[in-house]
């Protein structure tokens, strides 16, 4: 009897990375009832409860629409110290103690089912040599978008070319793909110094770019149409081979988080009228220190603007992926909530993000850029205002500026990543985008680029196509392995 073929996904353990991941398996397994997916997951670092409940859900939701998706716990890792580690540099470290139990899993999976191609996150890339021992192609997933797999693929050739530290540099940094960019809005791990773990980490990811069949982008070509380009014709990578890049997004959690409408942040939006509302929001990881967020208090006043503002702060030093829900009478500036009360809401917590962005009243979004919020901000066709924090957000809010005309960004003081936005440039940057010029040409751009994003995902469409082109690759192909 001929063997079921499956694939398996080996995401990283964050919130932001899981939401696209399991939506990739999911539209893999809507295309042919042939191909199983199963999820291997690594339990968070830090609390092993943080992402049980969501995965939970997904799982119910796959079972319950039939989906041959199934998600496999891998057993428990302790990690040495990881409070004293750097972002990249616990995933990296995380993700590579994993291989034995993933071996364990793929060995065991081969029993029962042909598998035909394993897929690793982005910051994963060392369990390609789980792969590479059991013959199984392996593929790159990019929960962020065509502009840093560019980079990556650029680095080890700017690594060789630039002498100095990034963070020293004068020159705007030529990256096929994209505008020249200022070194400063680099990702956070090349501003860490060359003999530092982050930028080692992040050399080695692009490195091992090369050593897959191919990478697979959560974008869809005609959002970055000169990052696809150059990736396509070979640019990113001088005198290497770059593998097959296939983007098949904006790959969202949709059917989730949709149905709020008993949630008390969608019921004040209900009462504001159509495009009026300004939403600030910093992704599930994002917080701003006590003295940010008095500043951006004091912006939304002077803007004179209607404002939906989540707001969240660290439990503490050793922290940084754990924000906790505000003390509003703590890190507000006093009389504020009573002075802006007819038209701003302040929610000290977790939003429905998607409900929100969705609802009419909402005319524009401060964001960190995080490339899940940024895809969502697409699909609904909300103007973005840039306000980076960590990773790659700089890059993100930098192209979708510069190269796409989708945002504007606030500008940080003296020109540093980590510098206070004052009060009076969120002011300007807000009036800017509800009443100005430039606002409307971006308002304009952000909803050619949604229908854009929709027909990408139907039938026929630039990411429909390059899916099931993956898909019947691997059910037709010869390649994978079964129980030796």
């Amino acid at each position: 009897m001929k063997m079921k073929k499956s694939v398996v996904i080996f995401p990283a353990p964050l919130i932001s990375h899981l939401v696209s991941t399991i939506q990739l398996a999911k539209h893999i397994a809507l295309r042919r009832t042939n191909l199983s997916v199963t999820i291997l997951l690594m339990r968070h670092p830090f609390s092993p409860a943080a992402s049980s409940s969501f995965v939970a859900a997904a799982a119910g939701d796959a079972a319950a629409s039939g989906l041959d998706v199934r998600f496999v716990e891998l057993p428990p890792i302790q990690l040495t110290h990881p409070e004293g580690m750097q972002g990249l540099t616990l995933l990296s470290v995380y993700a590579d103690m994993h291989k034995p139990t993933v071996l364990d899993a793929l060995l065991s999976l081969t029993s029962t089912t042909t598998v035909s191609s394993f897929i690793v996150d982005f910051v994963c890339t060392s369990v390609i040599d789980v792969a590479a021992e059991l013959g199984i192609p392996a593929y790159v997933f990019f929960t962020s978008g065509a502009a840093l797999a560019a980079l990556m693929l650029h680095l080890p050739h700017l690594d060789r070319k630039i002498k100095w530290e990034f963070r020293d540099s004068k020159n705007n940094i030529e990256v096929p793909g994209m505008s020249p960019i200022p070194a400063l809005k680099l990702p956070s791990p090349l501003l860490d110094g060359r003999d530092g773990e982050e930028y080692r980490w992040f050399l080695y990811h692009s490195r091992r770019l090369s050593d897959a069949k191919g990478i697979i982008i959560n974008t869809f070509e005609e959002l970055e149409c000169k990052a696809m380009k150059a990736l396509l014709q070979g640019k990113c990578a001088p005198g290497g081979l770059i593998p097959p890049v296939r983007a098949v997004g904006p790959l969202l959690g949709l059917d989730a988080g949709m149905d709020c409408s008993d949630h008390d942040c969608i019921r004040w939006l209900n009462q504001q009228s159509h495009s009026s509302v300004v939403f600030l929001c910093f992704g599930s990881m994002g917080a701003l220190p006590v003295e940010q967020v008095r500043e951006m208090a004091r912006g939304l006043e002077l803007s004179g603007h209607r404002f939906l503002w989540s707001v969240r702060t660290r439990l503490g030093q050793g922290h940084r992926f754990m924000p906790c829900d505000a003390d509003l009478d703590e890190v507000l500036p006093a009389g504020f909530v009573e002075r802006t009360q007819e038209r701003g809401l302040v929610w000290a917590g977790w939003v429905p993000q998607l409900a929100i962005l969705s609802h009419p009243a909402i005319g524009g979004f401060v964001s960190h850029c995080g490339w899940n919020s940024t895809l969502e901000s697409v699909w609904f066709g909300v103007p973005l205002i840039g306000w980076p924090l960590d990773a790659e957000q700089r890059m993100n809010a930098f192209v979708l500026e510069k190269d796409m005309g989708l945002s504007l960004c606030v500008r940080k003081e003296d020109h540093v990543a980590d510098g206070l936005v004052k009060g009076e440039e969120l002011e300007m940057v807000v009036v800017s985008l509800m009443e100005g010029e430039e606002g409307k040409r971006v308002r304009e751009k952000m909803k050619m680029m949604k229908e854009m994003g929709r027909a990408a995902m139907q039938g026929g469409g630039s990411s429909d196509s390059n899916l099931s082109a993956l898909v019947e690759e691997w059910t037709s192909g010869s390649g994978g392995v079964t129980c030796r």
